[in-house]
Parts: C-alpha cells; sequence; structure tokens
C-alpha cells in the first residue's frame, strides 16, 4: 500500500490516504489477516524448528487464525445490531453498551490466550532463534520510528 490508516506513506507526495479516516474497507480485513498468516509463516522458516516447537507454531498460527476470523464476525454482527437498533424509533443505548461489553471482554480474553501460547512457543526456542526473533521485532520497532509515525501527524 502506498499509504497506511493514518495519512500518508513515506512518500507525502502522494496525498491522503483513501479511507478518510474511516478505517479499512470490509472486503480487505480477510486479506490482511491472511497476509499477516503467510508474513508469520514465511518468517518463522527461517528459524529450522524442531518438531516440538512447530507443533507449538501451528498450535499459535491457528489460534491466530480463529482469533482473527472470530473478531471479524465478531465485528461485522455488532455493526449489524448496533444499525438495527438505531433504525429504531426509539434505539436503546442499553443494549449497544451491553453487547460491546460482551465483545470487548471475549477480544481481551482471546488475545491474552494467544499471548500465552506466543510466550510458551518463544521460550521452547533455543537462543539462537530468540535472538532472530526479537532482531525482526527490533528491525519492525526502527521502521516504525523512522517512517511518518501517527503519532507525529496531527490527523
Amino acid at each position: 500500500m502506498i499509504t497506511g490508516a493514518c495519512g500518508p506513506g513515506s512518500d507525502p507526495t502522494m496525498g491522503f490516504n483513501r479511507f478518510h479516516k474511516r478505517g479499512m474497507p470490509p472486503f480487505m480485513h480477510k486479506e490482511i489477516g491472511s497476509f499477516m498468516l503467510w508474513r508469520m509463516d514465511k518468517e518463522i522458516k527461517t528459524l529450522d524448528l524442531s518438531e516440538t516447537q512447530q507443533k507449538q507454531y501451528n498450535n499459535l498460527r491457528s489460534k491466530l487464525e480463529a482469533t482473527m476470523d472470530n473478531g471479524l464476525k465478531t465485528r461485522i454482527e455488532f455493526k449489524q445490531q448496533t444499525m438495527a437498533e438505531f433504525n429504531k424509533e426509539n434505539p436503546d443505548l442499553a443494549v449497544i453498551s451491553g453487547k460491546l461489553q460482551t465483545d470487548i471482554a471475549l477480544m481481551s480474553d482471546s488475545l491474552s490466550e494467544n499471548l500465552v501460547l506466543f510466550t510458551s512457543f518463544y521460550n521452547s526456542l533455543d537462543d539462537k532463534q530468540k535472538g532472530i526473533i526479537t532482531e525482526k521485532i527490533k528491525e519492525r520497532i526502527e521502521s516504525h520510528k523512522n517512517s511518518y509515525s501517527c503519532y507525529e501527524r496531527k490527523i
């Protein structure tokens, strides 16, 4: 992508993002999840995992995939329910609030489970493998710091 969700990418001459401050279009959500998993798979090959480590990675990957799928379904359901409620003559915001609280709790639980699985997988790696992962993370942090960060822009 030339632009990001928070504005122009590294080339300001390209103009502002095409999402008009509303996020990405719904058709892209599934593709972004697939891209994330593809990128993880690509990078994990460089670690030369043992059979046990590969099983842990596969468990983590399948859980992440399920979390992304469930998150997308939950988001779509919430949007539909919210719009249906607001289409009523007297919308009940308590209904929307209750659904949102439930969805936030579900998301928090799923993310916590994923973090536990990632930590377990990471702890199963040897020092060389851990070093490869931490270097990749440092590279991504530097890349974000050196590009036009959302935090440095006035949106």
